[in-house]
């Protein structure tokens, strides 16, 4: 107890606000004060204006304060400790007032259309002070980095809307109000100090986490308010599609009148059956698959956004179906859904169709962010899986049911059972009037009717979760895996095997040629892997395939052997790789000095070089790499680059490892990716792909992964490493000619925003030897469609926006956005994380 007053009293005087207003929310919560406190259209109409700051100082019941307390203390408290209490003080008081009033006039508004939703808001009294809060983190998220102000914006914003459209109470509303209100107070704010407003791009791990955070949120939502009593939101009718409640006795009995409609009284006795355990996990399994299929997304699996587009597509269809019945048969749908017949908002109406059909837009729109292809034979594993499992529950229903045929309302014949098996699958909600035509009469056959369609639920989830195992290669991609690691000796050549590429082989399969096509160029992706021989003549006979198809070939990053067996094709150079050989390397002398003092000064601060493969490196090491490399592209002001540019999704090979700088107390303070370089199955080199370094690393973090590194691979006999390319970078007197001039000139316009000559005078530190790479033409007229194709591969989710931005950025020669300058020991900022070539 000794101990804890102290920290206690600390705690109170760093966060005043924070611990103030956890003492009086502890305090208020016995007092039952809610009514007398609570604000809302009722207490504001009868002029008690305070109730606007009192609402803000006690919670309705003891599960929401242990909830708030928590928020309170979690969102409160990182807002007061980065902004300052006074701040802070002003942000929770100004936005709990603000909500207070946006919120209750946006329910009378609601209310004087008729609006029944609105006429159950104008009559709620809220209480809680979360809507002061989250204006408070609204506004404070406008100074924050842009990584953490996408990913809070993004996932409150989420919940807040979600809780309105599903939920739908006066405290939803008010929450999302302060939230409102704090984002645009936030925004006006950092205008008002002069600071434009940045956006930041999103990276394909950060677009897929996202989406799959949506896709999440719809598919628990709707679940969320069947369980909820107080459910009343616009949305909240999705419930009624998942979970059927059992419909009131008198209910049943008077629609089953001798003048009671005789389908409405077969519906309502139906789903007074529906009730138990059965029905329950059959309404929770489809959410389930959703949260399955989500995990997939966050992965980037592409057969797991096929299967949400399929499963969203057909909530669409069903929600389609209901929107018609509501529209043409309004008493009976109505009726179906539990919902009164008079005062149904437009929303509420369209919204079984509009929630999946915006979903589902969302998924196609974003179909290039999931690429990563399934793991070999998922397809045939699936079909097994899912549909070995499903047949044996048909099976076993047919013929439980027959044998079961008297314990039935109806007697049970097999065309009857097939019939009647779709309806089984359904859960109890979905469309309420199509049930089951058999009705079971006694225990045994319930049970059958219930658990049919359980089970067959159970056999897709469980087959699921193929569609998210880790992506191995197969097919052609398999086939040009074995050829990079039997005969890839080139620095590009493990580039072959990433996510993206076509491949074309030789007619003897010896050869493979990586390549995409973009705007109807070929564009390779350096040059072809295999024995020596085979290279030689893959050139030719690749370049006659493609002219063959309509496509114009572009040899992009190739070296000289590429260039010399296309005697009559044009090269021109786009790039210097940066060449270390290796069996001598010692760093000695003066031109050694920055990577020497580099090692010895990480040695000194007990720093370590951790080799690590992505995979098996621990979660918490990966969580600071991941965070890390997020803030750094959000902080660029471009999208994330690709084809010959690797990410954190290329990590993932096991054949790529990885050195990262861990600091004493256990903070990466950078990380370096490799890739391996093969000649007749031994490692003979290593390419240097990844480089991120954390903020506020030490200096020389980069020359201590790089020199690392290279006596790592020395002592393990490589032959040599290569630092990659720096395109638009070229050493002095390269430019020989017109277009190597132009390309010289361009790199120099272009270095404020990417630094190309900047990181070609980082690699050269470690002194090494240049080696061409060319992009090889057939004609000249060709060069301005595959300059835009190069353009497209490097930036294929650059925005409109985005272009504008960049092209400011090179007319005023500057970057996108301001950043501190780097240091001088360091790779410039804007490129490390890029391995450039």
């Amino acid at each position: 107890m000794s101990a804890a007053a102290p920290r206690g009293w600390a705690l109170l005087r760093r966060l005043p606000v924070t611990a103030g207003l956890l003492v009086v929310l502890l305090v208020g919560a016995p007092l039952g004060t809610a009514a007398a406190l609570g604000t809302g259209g009722g207490p504001l109409a009868a002029g008690r204006w305070w109730t606007l700051l009192t609402a803000g100082l006690t919670v309705a019941t003891p599960a929401g304060t242990a909830i708030t307390l928590l928020l309170v203390a979690g969102l409160l408290g990182t807002v007061e400790h980065r902004v300052g209490s006074a701040r802070a003080l002003a942000a929770l008081v100004g936005g709990q007032v603000a909500a207070g009033l946006v919120g209750t006039a946006a329910a009378a508004l609601l209310a004087a259309t008729g609006d029944r939703w609105g006429g159950l808001l104008v009559g709620a009294l809220v209480v809680g002070p979360l809507p002061g809060v989250l204006a408070a983190v609204a506004a404070a998220s406008a100074t924050a980095t842009p990584l953490a102000r996408r990913r809070v914006r993004v996932v409150l914003s989420t919940g807040l809307v979600m809780l309105v459209l599903y939920g739908g109470t006066g405290g939803d509303v008010h929450r999302l109000a302060g939230w409102l209100v704090g984002l645009a107070a936030g925004e006006v704010a950092r205008r008002g100090r002069g600071r434009l407003r940045e956006h930041a791009p999103v990276s394909r791990r950060e677009s897929r986490a996202l989406v799959a955070l949506v896709v999440a949120a719809a598919a628990v939502g709707p679940l969320l308010a069947a369980l909820a009593r107080t459910s009343a939101g616009p949305w909240s009718v999705l419930s009624h599609l998942f979970v059927a409640g059992s419909p009131d006795s008198g209910l049943v009995r008077q629609v089953c009148s001798t003048t009671g409609e005789a389908a409405d009284c077969r519906v309502l006795t139906g789903r007074a059956h529906l009730a138990g355990l059965g029905p329950t996990l059959l309404s929770a399994l489809p959410v389930l698959l959703q949260l399955v299929l989500a995990e997939g997304l966050r992965r980037g699996r592409r057969a797991a956004w096929v299967g949400a587009v399929l499963f969203t597509a057909a909530l669409t269809a069903v929600g389609a179906a209901v929107v018609v019945a509501v529209l043409t048969r309004p008493a009976d749908a109505l009726t179906v859904l539990g919902t009164p017949r008079a005062g149904l908002p437009v929303v509420a109406v369209w919204a079984p169709l509009v929630a999946p059909l915006s979903l589902l837009v969302l998924l196609l729109a974003t179909r290039g962010r999931f690429a990563v292809p399934a793991a070999p034979g998922t397809a045939r594993r699936w079909a097994t899986l899912a549909g070995g499992g499903l047949a044996a529950v048909v099976v076993l229903y047919l013929g439980l049911g027959l044998l079961l045929r008297g314990e039935w309302a109806t007697p049970a014949t097999l065309p009857r059972l097939l019939l009647d098996l779709p309806a089984r699958m359904l859960p109890p909600g979905w469309l309420g009037e199509v049930l089951p035509r058999l009705a079971p009469l006694r225990g045994t056959a319930r049970v059958l009717a219930n658990w049919t369609g359980v089970a067959c639920w159970a056999v897709l989830v469980g087959s699921a979760w193929v569609v998210v195992r880790p992506a191995v290669p197969s097919g052609d991609a398999a086939r040009a895996r074995a050829l990079v690691d039997r005969d890839g000796d080139t620095a590009l050549s493990f580039m072959t095997t990433w996510v993206g590429n076509r491949w074309w082989f030789t007619a003897d399969g010896r050869a493979v040629v990586a390549f995409r096509v973009v705007g109807g160029v070929a564009l390779t992706t350096g040059d072809p892997v295999g024995p020596p021989g085979a290279r030689a003549r893959a050139v030719p006979e690749f370049t006659a395939w493609c002219q063959a198809r309509g496509w114009t070939p572009c040899w992009y990053s190739v070296t000289d052997a590429v260039a010399e067996a296309l005697p009559g094709a044009r090269r021109l150079q786009v790039a210097s790789e940066t060449w270390l050989p290796l069996g001598s390397l010692a760093y000695t002398g003066k031109k050694w000095q920055d990577v020497r003092t580099a090692v010895n000064r990480a040695a000194r601060d007990g720093v370590q070089a951790l080799w690590v493969t992505w995979a098996d490196a621990p979660l918490a090491l990966r969580e600071q790499v991941a965070r890390s490399s997020e803030e750094w592209l959000a902080g660029k002001g471009l999208p994330e680059m690709g084809f010959t540019l690797g990410g954190l999704d290329e990590l993932e090979d096991p054949a790529v490892r990885c050195l990262l700088s861990v600091g004493p107390d256990g903070h990466v303070h950078g990380i370096t990716s490799w890739l391996p370089a093969t000649r007749d199955g031994v490692r003979v080199g290593w390419t240097l792909d990844l480089m991120r370094r954390s903020p506020g690393c030490p200096p020389g973090t980069m020359e201590f992964l790089v020199g690392t590194a290279a006596l790592t691979f020395q002592e393990e006999g490589a032959e040599f490493v290569s630092l990659s390319g720096a395109p638009l970078a070229l050493p002095a007197g390269s430019a020989d000619d017109p277009l190597a001039r132009l390309l010289e000139a361009t790199g120099r316009l272009m270095e404020p925003v990417y630094g190309f000559r900047s990181l070609l005078s980082f690699k050269a530190k470690f002194q090494p030897q240049h080696r061409p790479l060319w992009l090889v033409h057939l004609d000249t007229a060709d060069l301005p469609r595959i300059a835009r194709a190069v353009s497209q591969a490097y930036l294929p989710h650059l925005s409109p926006r985005q272009a504008l931005r960049l092209g400011r950025a090179l007319l005023h020669g500057r970057r996108p956005r301001p950043a501190p300058a780097p240091q001088p020991a360091e790779p410039p900022r804007e490129l490390v994380g890029s391995g450039q070539r």
